[in-house]
């Protein structure tokens, strides 16, 4: 016969952990598509040395970069807390089974 597995929320897949992490990676790369948004309005072509440079990079393609990755880590920690939360769902209902009157009488 086959072994009956049971998983539990907490341990499979790591998906809340994995949800957590890419929320958070998106969140801190949104932050700094921010900081370079900014940096492009306060500074301007005229400006020198270290300011100039920061404009440099604030104008180039770097912030777009960072707004796409943070929006695709942003996509994956939601999807990825959306599975989570389905297999909260689904080990309740696993356990209200297990646990029901009619599953013990067979």
């Amino acid at each position: 016969m086959f072994k009956k597995r049971y998983f539990q929320i907490n341990h499979n897949f790591k998906t809340g952990l994995l949800s957590e992490l890419f929320l958070i990676i998106g969140l801190i790369l949104l932050a700094f598509f921010i900081f370079f948004v900014i940096i492009s309005m306060a500074f301007n072509d005229d400006s020198t040395g270290f300011a100039n440079q920061l404009y440099n990079v604030a104008t180039s393609t770097i912030p777009e970069s960072l707004l796409s990755l943070s929006l695709i880590s942003l996509a994956i920690g939601f999807i990825m807390y959306f599975l989570y939360y389905q297999f909260a769902k689904l080990a309740e209902i696993a356990e209200e089974i297990e646990n029901s009157e009619e599953f013990k009488e067979k």
